[in-house]
């Protein structure tokens, strides 16, 4: 890449980390004022989507959003998703040191939501923080692929964004870059978390995120690939001899 490409790359990072950032503190905000009923826990994960509404819109630059493309890829665009990822991360911890300012009933009841969020995913197995973010992984591959296609068909793009991430986010699935916003969150807000287990639970996470987001794109090229060799095949068979 070009030195122009990377600063570009850098930017708009950081621009996805801080729309992460801010539907991640939207969401705690509003979990933290809800009843903990099914209609409640869809409209906080409602909210969250407009995060990811607006990276696909402005084309930001989203780590889970670009692992759907991982599948064609070039080896050496592979470390453009590493950039991503810590950029993402630079856009995040903007936003959290700007709101840990704040010193608000606001900040205090998001600090105080994020703790018990971090606690409950750290209480969990590895296994199934993996398993878990690799669905998550799929449903944002879901929303960015359909999002593209959706245009062509005449649907609504916004809905093709809007129900991958209600179902990620209302089913609990990891999102690496959104579990990010919840660590430092929890961090800042006083918790004690073992160092080690919340790097291993993020790097869990994040390739899990990795599994799921090429899964179906890996298995479609698959797909196509017999499809050609099928039809080279019926096409050497119908050759006149």
């Amino acid at each position: 890449m070009k030195g122009r490409e990377i600063l570009k790359l850098c930017v708009y990072s950081i621009f996805a980390g801080i729309c992460i950032a801010f539907s991640a503190l939207l969401f705690l905000y509003a979990s933290s004022l809800s009843d903990g009923e099914a209609v409640s826990k869809a409209i906080c994960s409602l909210l969250f989507s407009f995060g990811l509404f607006f990276i696909i819109v402005m084309e930001y630059k989203l780590f889970t959003g670009m692992v759907a493309g991982l599948a064609d890829m070039k080896p050496k665009q592979w470390f453009d998703l590493v950039i991503c990822y810590v950029f993402n991360t630079v856009g995040i911890l903007i936003i959290v040191v700007i709101f840990k300012l704040f010193n608000n009933s606001v900040s205090k009841a998001v600090f105080e939501r994020s703790v018990t969020v971090m606690t409950g995913k750290l209480s969990s197995s590895m296994l199934g923080s993996f398993f878990s973010a690799v669905c998550c992984g799929m449903m944002i591959t879901f929303a960015v692929k359909a999002n593209g296609k959706a245009v062509k068909k005449g649907l609504s793009g916004t809905l093709c964004i809007l129900f991958p991430v209600l179902m990620f986010i209302f089913m609990g699935f990891e999102h690496s870059i959104a579990d990010q916003v919840y660590i430092f969150l929890a961090v800042l807000g006083g918790a004690e978390m073992d160092p080690v287990r919340v790097l291993l639970f993020a790097a869990t996470v994040a390739f899990g995120n990795v599994v799921g987001g090429v899964f179906f794109p890996v298995l479609r090229k698959i797909a196509e690939k017999v499809k050609g060799e099928k039809q080279a095949e019926k096409a050497e068979e119908v050759k006149p001899e």
